[in-house]
């Protein structure tokens, strides 16, 4: 069975230094948690923000 990916995998894929700061900040407050789950809404946002620039 396939693991699913990490957050960091998760943040590592989305992040760039062309999107807009705001996004770019909440990326990297959600790599340094301290935990490895990310509560319902950052997994909303950064669902959102996976398929809003996966395509980029």
């Amino acid at each position: 069975m396939a693991q699913a990916p990490s957050v960091a995998d998760r943040i590592h894929r989305v992040y760039s230094d062309l999107l807009e700061e705001s996004v770019q900040r909440f990326l990297e407050s959600l790599g340094k948690l301290n935990r490895a789950y990310l509560s319902a809404v950052e997994e909303k946002v950064l669902t959102l923000l996976e398929s809003e620039y996966s395509n980029r």
